[in-house]
């Protein structure tokens, strides 16, 4: 299912304009409940121009450098990007799929001053190129984590930590399977593992909806009796009424989110569309159908944290179960935030970034790090 601000806008001035975002067991969260021995080679700095555009936006907030990125070559298009302070690289992979990374802003200015940040936006989203409508099959995980090969090389940096929040947590994982030289850390943040996990939170979503809102539910059946699929623009309209709560634990933090009137900001329900077929708050299809990287991720070595909002009712704790359980146990970390939804990074916002600050290298290290048997 989506997060459809879009709808939600018209009714509730939501921040930023979003026909998609995706909605995307367990360990009580303290600051203690894990640490992080020296060791770990990490990523490289970047070659001369990559650190002369780090420098130039050391002191900008992310709010102030929105909008004014660069772009990378790839093969599919140009690759829209901005980066903000300096320091080891750490790259934001947004939700959706269809979505602009808009949202990241301001709240990962707060890595900035021992990172590079690298907001980007993935191709066929945000300011980055589109790919022709009838090469609308080639939107898929496995091309979306090609844009972050792309934007790593383009850029210069040898290794680069990476966080994939909701949808963007499947390129992110995607990314770091096929490419693990390249990653010192990756996040997976309140994010889904295959196509059934997605089935998953699309029934979760409407177990919500259909039983909160029953008077909307109704009406969604009736459109659905006249053949109307959840694709539709109406049905979007009238589901998006439903969701709010799904995605916060209190949801008067919505009014948090960085409002952009921006069109470059939307999100592109044809990606969406493209991932998850015409039928999308009901049955996966499109190139997401039968998606399962979980028969790789026992051999991945690479740090990983997982995690998850306890009231998140589209990543669930559960699926955010099921993630950790496919990695390995020595290389990852399961945590969750006890008050807060779909973006703890909002909600929990110093428990949150405290755990990145102290997951994430500052200065370059030897040796790889490992993971406390707390």
């Amino acid at each position: 299912m989506i997060n459809n601000f879009d709808k939600r806008k018209k009714k509730m001035k939501s921040q930023f304009n979003q026909y998609s975002a995706l909605k995307i067991g367990s360990l009580l969260l303290t600051a203690m409940m894990f640490s992080w021995l020296p060791s770990g080679a990490l990523a490289q700095a970047a070659p001369e121009t990559a650190a002369k555009t780090a420098a130039n936006t050391a002191a900008k907030t992310g709010i102030e450098m929105h909008g004014k990125g660069h772009y990378a070559p790839s093969k599919f298009g140009k690759i829209y990007y901005e980066t903000e302070g300096s320091g080891p690289p750490v790259f934001l992979i947004a939700g959706g799929p269809g979505s602009s990374h808009a949202s990241f802003h301001p709240w990962f200015s707060r890595l900035a001053a021992e990172h590079t940040v690298v907001y980007l936006d993935n191709i066929g989203r945000g300011r980055s190129d589109r790919l022709p409508a009838q090469r609308s099959s080639e939107y898929t995980v496995e091309r979306d984590a090609e844009d972050i090969e792309a934007l790593r090389t383009a850029l210069g940096y040898d290794r680069i930590s990476v966080i994939g929040h909701s949808y963007g947590g499947m390129p992110a994982l995607a990314y770091a399977l096929k490419y693990p030289q390249h990653v010192s850390r990756l996040v997976l943040s309140d994010t889904l593992l295959n196509a059934q996990s997605w089935q998953e939170n699309i029934d979760s979503a409407n177990f919500t909806a259909r039983n909160q809102f029953p008077e909307i539910w109704e009406k969604l059946m009736q459109m659905r009796a006249r053949g109307v699929k959840s694709g539709a623009p109406e049905y979007g309209d009238l589901y998006g009424e439903t969701e709010l709560d799904i995605y916060w634990r209190d949801p008067d933090m919505e009014s948090k989110l960085y409002r952009s009137d921006d069109p470059a900001d939307g999100s592109n329900s044809n990606v969406y569309l493209s991932f998850i077929g015409d039928d999308p708050e009901w049955q996966v299809g499109g190139t997401m159908k039968g998606y399962d990287p979980s028969p790789r991720m026992k051999n991945l070595t690479v740090p990983t944290l997982v995690f998850v909002g306890r009231y998140d009712r589209v990543g669930t704790p559960k699926i955010a179960g099921e993630i950790k359980a496919a990695l390995p146990a020595a290389s990852s970390k399961l945590v969750v935030f006890e008050r807060s939804g779909h973006r703890p990074w909002v909600e929990e916002s110093d428990a949150y970034f405290k755990l990145l600050k102290d997951f994430f290298p500052t200065e370059d290290e030897s040796a790889t790090p490992k993971l406390s048997k707390q």
